[in-house]
């Protein structure tokens, strides 16, 4: 376990890191690859999701409420996975959602939010250490 280090990382909400036992603190930007060579966390084989929520709604694809222009979506949330759009690799992230929580599992730390709304046009999501809740808008085609 790391002990009083901290990173820009640590205000995305993002908890775990694939090396926890070495001394270093790799930001995203640093240790986001699908490289064989590198250590990954632990990440279950299938999603499992376990919810009251209305997943007609919140299973399809969304976009960053502030930046609605941007040429892509950030994220695809299916039944089987939490799809993010543009990353550099498989994108597909198996997740759980258990009640209004969501945990998703990238390659190399752990991204724990809840879902503070949904409705058909618009997806709320507090992630965990972050001060505001991220707004999201369905994605337009």
């Amino acid at each position: 376990m790391l002990v009083g280090c901290q990173s820009n990382s640590d205000k995305h909400g993002y908890n775990e890191l694939a090396n926890p036992n070495q001394s270093d603190y790799f930001t995203v930007s640093d240790y986001n690859t699908d490289n064989p060579e590198i250590k990954n966390i632990f990440r279950p084989k299938v999603s499992t999701v376990k919810t009251e929520l209305d997943t007609s709604l919140l299973f399809d694809t969304w976009v960053n409420a502030n930046d609605t222009k941007a040429p892509h979506a950030t994220f695809d949330l299916t039944k089987k996975s939490f799809f993010v759009v543009d990353y550099d690799g498989d994108g597909n992230m198996p997740y759980e959602l258990n009640g209004d929580k969501i945990k998703i599992y990238y390659n190399d730390f752990i991204q724990e939010g809840k879902i503070v709304s949904i409705d058909k046009d618009t997806l709320k999501i507090l992630w965990k250490d972050v001060d505001e809740v991220s707004d999201y808008m369905r994605w337009k085609y």
